[in-house]
């Protein structure tokens, strides 16, 4: 490993973490709309839901960051700093958008059958 190497790892764990925090409070905030809509207005179960994918987007989001560290390809000059940077925040980007577009999905689509499964169950 050299120097350039740690300085990008030093700005992409922050910048990563800044991403991923703030992306998830605006989906926290404005999520719990969208929820309670595709149960019926039960503000439970959204806000149940709503916790959990908050907790859930945390650790996948930041567990993939950490492990990718040790996917960066040799760094040895600037103009390659910038470019790893470039790809690597891409990719988290693109990650959050597609876990994001797949959540609303999946909610849309199956909505009726998890508001029966936590009223069976409670």
């Amino acid at each position: 490993m050299n120097n350039y190497n740690l300085i990008s790892y030093l700005i992409y764990l922050p910048v990563t973490f800044y991403i991923t925090v703030f992306i998830g409070k605006v989906f926290y905030t404005n999520g719990i709309v969208f929820l309670s809509d595709a149960f019926n207005g039960n503000k439970e179960l959204a806000e149940v839901l709503n916790k959990f994918l908050l907790v859930g987007y945390y650790l996948v989001n930041l567990g993939y960051a950490a492990i990718s560290i040790n996917t960066f390809s040799s760094v040895d000059s600037y103009l390659q700093l910038a470019e790893e940077l470039s790809k690597r925040l891409g990719i988290i980007i693109i990650g959050l958008a597609v876990l994001h577009y797949f959540n609303m999905y999946t909610f849309s689509h199956f909505s009726k059958q998890i508001q029966k499964l936590y009223q069976h169950n409670q």
